[in-house]
């Protein structure tokens, strides 16, 4: 090779070692590369979020079509089989291949009805990453459950509820709860109890007889509780309770009490309209006894809800069972009260007042039974008369006879040494006594005024009471009892004073469950008490 020909040889090996060299210095070309890479990756993530979107649009027609379908297939109006109702909204949606299981629980009063769904969404673009397909799982579940009711509404009967129409209004509010209550409900679901106080509770003759008191006297149908029972639910039926007393603790100036004793005043109640009405469903019948109701005496609130609590406490099932048997009660209504451990049941209580507890008199033992130093005349001109023995009176006539005029009644009287009509009088019972004559009229012309003492002494010896102060811990005793018991309390302060409006609210399970109002606002509290309840009764789950 001619030197020519070597050294144009070295000179191109240089320029291309130059050009290599220039090459690799040369930083033009890197944002192309980068560029490249960074719209492959775009690229990926788009395709991949077209994926997903495609497994959202799929995974939400499974779970819509699912949720559809349980739903309507848990409704207990529902009379196809629950599994076909499923699958039949899934073959109409076109998506029946995915269905992949139905589950349906029931019993009487509920259905539960479960569908898990699974779908192979193939994918277009995460095949680059080696995935194929996205599960795309669906599962929903529904319940429709209609639970039993039992309601017990008290209503205050006191003497105040005659002024500002307050006895007007009320009646108003109840029959319009016990329509909103019963509506829709075809299955005998709900009971009412209706249950009237005043200074008691007047059981009545249906339902007084099922339970124990004491037979000293027939004259009413009230018991007397001792303070014991206001920490229970229960009220037992077989227990021995004391039959309240037949006074009348208020009148004074008595006219001919064995012909006119309409004008008596009984502290507890002996009107057949305000007797004690458990477990109705007759809407008819419970609005026509409300719209009976009549308003007088005293106020105890602590028995009236001590008496609803017991329409409550399944204790009192052996008194349903009985009125069952009378035709007293539906017979659907058998088994009741339920156990109040036992599920699907709502327990509910609405206690309302227009006032606070005032004292409730009963009479010391002396007083309640065996014979009386009182005797009546029962034949001939003496017919009537009364005469009253008084041991302690100095002198041999110790026989005060009480002789009928014509204005002022058995109010005027001499001393004798016999009693008035002989041995053809009555020598009366205790319990004869207070049936006929009240306890002021007994304390100030058979007692007091004779033996020139005061007629307090007298009334008092005859006649105790029990203040407002133990009868509002009683109340607060059997409110607090009730709620443990997982009994709802709404209750409702109608123009209450402050002292019975704050036992009303303390009562209450809630401070959303107290309702204080005044005139015609009643009807809307009532209202709201009512669709509560018509709420508590439907539910309707889904997941």
């Amino acid at each position: 090779m001619t030197k020519t020909m070597q050294s144009r040889s070295g000179m191109a090996a240089q320029l291309v070692v130059r050009r290599l060299a220039r090459f690799g210095r040369d930083e033009s070309g890197v944002l192309v590369v980068f560029g490249l890479i960074i719209f492959v990756m775009m690229l990926l993530i788009g395709g991949m979020a077209v994926d997903l979107m495609r497994f959202e649009t799929n995974r939400a027609k499974l779970q819509g079509t699912s949720d559809r379908a349980v739903l309507a297939a848990a409704s207990l109006r529902q009379t196809g089989n629950p599994v076909a109702v499923v699958e039949d909204y899934f073959v109409k949606a076109g998506i029946d291949e995915y269905l992949t299981g139905v589950n349906v629980t029931s019993g009487i009063n509920y259905r539960a009805v479960n569908a898990d769904v699974l779908a192979e969404v193939p994918s277009f673009f995460m095949q680059m990453i080696g995935i194929d397909s996205i599960e795309a799982p669906a599962s929903s579940t529904a319940e429709e459950r209609i639970i039993d009711v039992e309601v017990s509404l008290v209503l205050d009967v006191s003497g105040s509820m005659n002024s500002s129409s307050r006895l007007v209004n009320l009646k108003v509010a109840a029959r319009d709860f016990v329509d909103t209550v019963f509506a829709g409900d075809t299955e005998n679901k709900i009971s009412i109890s209706l249950v009237p106080y005043n200074g008691q509770v007047n059981l009545g003759a249906t339902v007084a007889p099922r339970y124990n008191l004491s037979t000293t006297h027939t004259f009413n149908t009230c018991a007397d509780l001792p303070t014991a029972l206001f920490n229970s639910t229960a009220l037992s039926n077989t227990t021995l309770l004391a039959r309240s007393d037949p006074i009348d603790p208020w009148s004074s100036n008595y006219q001919k009490p064995l012909v006119n004793t309409t004008n008596r005043q009984n502290y507890c109640s002996t009107d057949a309209r305000l007797a004690v009405k458990p477990f109705q469903r007759n809407a008819t019948t419970l609005k026509a006894t409300i719209n009976s109701l009549v308003a007088e005496g005293n106020t105890s609130i602590d028995l009236g809800m001590k008496w609803g609590m017991a329409m409550l406490d399944p204790g009192t099932q052996p008194v349903i069972t009985s009125l069952i048997a009378a035709g007293a009660v539906p017979a659907y209504f058998a088994g009741r009260p339920y156990s109040l451990t036992r599920d699907d049941t709502a327990r509910i209580i609405v206690l309302m007042s227009d006032g606070e507890n005032t004292s409730q008199f009963t009479l010391h033992a002396a007083y309640k039974s065996g014979l009386s130093n009182v005797y009546r005349s029962t034949s001939g001109a003496t017919n009537g008369n009364v005469t009253i023995y008084h041991a302690a009176r100095a002198g041999t006539d110790k026989y005060y006879v009480l002789t009928p005029t014509q204005i002022t009644g058995y109010q005027t009287g001499i001393w004798t040494n016999a009693v008035s009509g002989g041995v053809g009088a009555t020598n009366l019972t205790w319990p004869a006594v207070w049936e006929t004559y009240p306890v002021s009229y007994v304390a100030r012309y058979w007692f007091a005024n004779p033996l020139g003492v005061s007629v307090s002494t007298w009334t008092n010896t005859f006649q105790t009471s029990v203040g407002p102060t133990t009868k509002d811990a009683q109340l607060t005793a059997i409110c607090n009892t009730a709620k443990v018991a997982g009994i709802r309390v709404f209750t409702v302060g109608f123009d209450a004073p402050a002292v019975g409006a704050a036992a009303l609210s303390s009562c209450a399970s809630s401070p959303g469950d107290y309702f204080n109002v005044t005139g015609t606002q009643i009807q809307a509290a009532f209202q709201e008490i009512a669709r509560q309840i018509t709420q508590l009764r439907l539910i309707i789950g889904s997941a």
